[in-house]
């Protein structure tokens, strides 16, 4: 069942209107997702070879510096190395990922509360000024790494990054190291403050230690590996690969070996054939993984090369294994894992099975694939529960879900997309879900037939996503189009269509026509009572928004008997606990209130706080929703005490700014007012 409230989509906002003060009808986005600025430690394997000077320089350094190349060349290791030189002299060390806006913007505030800077602060919207004036006037030396940032436009942030505003800038401070790992080496993108390394191939020498540390003595004399990492071209993904399946072939006794298995170095090049690597120009790199995926079938691992070849149709970050379920793969589970780990094995994947466990496809890896990749992660992952029903699982699914959009993508990869901007705005990611809503909403009506039930699905999240961030005026102006455009098209889907106008109805109440909003909700649940019948969440909810505009409209006992309609069919279907349950009870305490009822409403608004409270937590939005109405049924000098706990913890959760935080300041200040003295 929908959330039966005031509205379906205005996602941390209050409704004011009359003589309604602050009810708090759908609460803002969750706390963000965790983040982890700790250097990965675990990363660290054989020496680092051939970037010694480098490593030396970058060790006395400051400012900022910047090592781009090709993937798999070795950045994060000589990174990691010099994250080690700081630790073990004792500065600190911070390790920021900048593989997505997410990981990129959530390390950089973490560091930031880690130099002292508040949450009023994070939340006053100069994240990235205050975090470079807090560095810059840090003490001693001390090191920030931002990993693998190939997209240079995310370290724009709030700013220019070749401007010096960016996420990313030049610390004033003289003890300061900041180091960037990307792909990207464009000067012109960089601006002219940092200073730009190229990491390119290991020479010969430098190549063959590399060969060597992960083959070790038995794969043959070092005079044999530097031919061999010649050919690989000094690529160190590359070393490191043929490196790892030497040693995998001469651990086993040779009476176990393949016949004609390479077990040498000189065995490996023969295999390879002859000619000069140029970045995988002749296919080195495929025929180098090709040799890898044959010893895994020798071992029993024929699906290997699917494996890969499925991972590359997913986007460039990790992939959650719950989207292998044995119903979407024809890999049986028992193999699908032992084949993960065998490529993990061979530094063909990353599999991280802590947590929810996924598999990330090396870069280039991937790259090889691509050309001949199968379109499967929307295919696979819409099949899921519902966005909100998995709220770990999904931000993992959503980059997947909204990758390569355009015309190759079929009906079930609109619909992927379309659930991922549903999870976005369930998160409470109401500016992302807007900017991918009108993408998606957009793209869908250009490559699938007017009125089709995906593309007025999009235009449902996208109408939603609008609401959420108060734009209801261009909510509006969708909604009304999609159910025109759905009018005009034969065989629309209903049920979308009946959402498109509860969503409508919500659009006018929030604009404040309430008797326009009134007379669509009334004809909702007219029809949909006849269509779908009483218990539909979709004839619910608008019962609900109507009882609460009826309310409004000082219809208090017409409101009173919607309201209690709702509530007992939400505690028949979903039970006496659950979220929408809950909901429904509070704004019927609101209502109780109106009609003199003081003494119940607030029994039952102490009730939802206790209910909320121990399944949410006390610093959930919805418990601070409950405890900010409650406040309102309490005499002045509680209701300033409840609303100054309630104030406190909305501005750590929700920010200094968050529209919910400013009204409970609000309210604060206007009960101050009836104190006496």
């Amino acid at each position: 069942m929908a959330h039966n409230s005031v509205t379906g989509g205005t996602h941390g906002t209050v409704v004011q209107a009359g003589h309604i003060e602050h009810l708090v009808v759908q609460q803002g986005p969750p706390p963000a997702d965790e983040v982890t600025v700790a250097p990965p430690w675990g990363r660290r394997g054989t020496p680092l070879r051939g970037r010694d000077e480098l490593l030396a320089r970058l060790r006395t350094a400051h400012g900022t510096h910047v090592l781009y190349g090709l993937g798999g060349v070795g950045k994060t290791s000589l990174a990691l190395e010099v994250a080690r030189g700081f630790a073990a002299g004792g500065a600190p060390v911070w390790w920021v990922a900048a593989q997505d806006s997410g990981r990129l913007a959530g390390g950089l505030r973490a560091v930031a509360r880690r130099v002292g800077l508040r949450e009023d602060e994070l939340a006053a919207g100069q994240t990235a000024d205050l975090l470079w004036e807090r560095l810059g006037a840090l003490p001693g030396p001390w090191l920030l790494v931002v990993d693998n940032a190939d997209e240079l436009a995310l370290l724009d942030g709030p700013g220019s990054l070749a401007a010096g505003t960016g996420w990313v800038r030049i610390p004033a401070g003289a003890g300061g190291l900041v180091l960037v790992t990307t792909r990207d080496g464009d000067p012109a993108a960089w601006g002219a403050g940092p200073a730009l390394h190229p990491l390119g191939a290991l020479p010969g020498e430098e190549g063959a230690r590399v060969l060597a540390d992960r083959a070790g003595e038995e794969a043959g004399p070092m005079a044999d590996a530097e031919p061999l990492a010649v050919r690989l071209g000094g690529l160190p993904l590359a070393l490191d690969s043929a490196g790892r399946y030497l040693a995998s072939v001469t651990e086993r006794p040779a009476f176990l070996r393949t016949p004609g298995e390479p077990a040498t170095y000189g065995a490996y090049l023969a295999a390879l054939g002859t000619g000069d690597l140029a970045v995988d120009g002749d296919g080195t790199l495929a025929r180098i993984w090709a040799m890898s995926l044959r010893l895994l079938r020798d071992r029993g691992h024929a699906h290997a090369e699917e494996l890969l070849r499925v991972l590359a149709g997913f986007a460039d970050a990790p992939v959650p294994l719950r989207v292998f379920a044995p119903e979407r793969l024809t890999i049986p589970p028992g193999e699908l894992w032992s084949c993960l780990q065998a490529l993990d094995l061979l530094g063909l994947v990353s599999l991280r099975a802590d947590g929810e466990p996924v598999v990330t496809l090396h870069p280039l890896v991937r790259d090889a694939y691509r050309g001949e990749r199968e379109r499967l992660s929307a295919e696979l992952a819409v099949r899921v529960e519902d966005p909100k029903a998995l709220v770990p699982l999904w931000p993992l699914l959503v980059p997947h879900l909204l990758d390569d959009l355009g015309p190759g993508v079929d009906e079930t990869g609109w619909t992927g997309a379309v659930r991922a901007v549903r999870s976005l705005s369930a998160r409470g990611l109401v500016l992302e879900a807007v900017e991918r809503g009108l993408a998606v909403h957009e793209g869908a009506a250009r490559h699938l037939p007017a009125g089709h039930r995906t593309v007025l699905a999009a235009g449902c999240e996208y109408g939603d996503a609008l609401l959420a961030s108060g734009r209801e005026d261009e909510a509006l102006h969708v909604l009304d189009r999609l159910i025109e455009e759905s009018a005009a098209a034969a065989g629309s889907d209903e049920l979308l269509v009946v959402r498109a106008r509860n969503l409508r109805g919500v659009a006018l109440h929030q604009c404040g026509d309430l008797e326009a909003a009134r007379a669509e909700f009334t004809a909702l649940i007219e029809g949909e009572s006849r269509l779908l019948g009483d218990d539909d969440q979709q004839a619910l909810a608008a019962r609900a928004n109507l009882a609460m505009i009826l309310a409004q409209l000082h219809r208090t006992e017409d409101a009173l008997a919607e309201m209690d309609i709702v509530l007992a069919a939400g505690t028949r279907l979903l039970g006496p606990d659950d979220r929408d349950t809950l909901t429904t009870r509070m704004n019927r305490a609101w209502i109780l209130r109106e009609l003199g009822e003081a003494e119940t409403a607030r029994e039952e608004a102490e009730a939802v706080v206790e209910a909320r409270g121990r399944r949410f937590g006390p610093d959930h939005p919805d418990t601070l929703a409950a405890r900010f109405n409650l406040a309102t049924m309490l005499d002045p000098a509680t209701a300033h005490a409840e609303l100054a706990a309630v104030l406190d913890a909305r501005t750590r959760v929700l920010g200094l700014d968050n529209p919910v935080t400013v009204a409970t300041r609000e309210a604060l200040e206007r009960t101050r007012r009836t104190l006496p003295g």
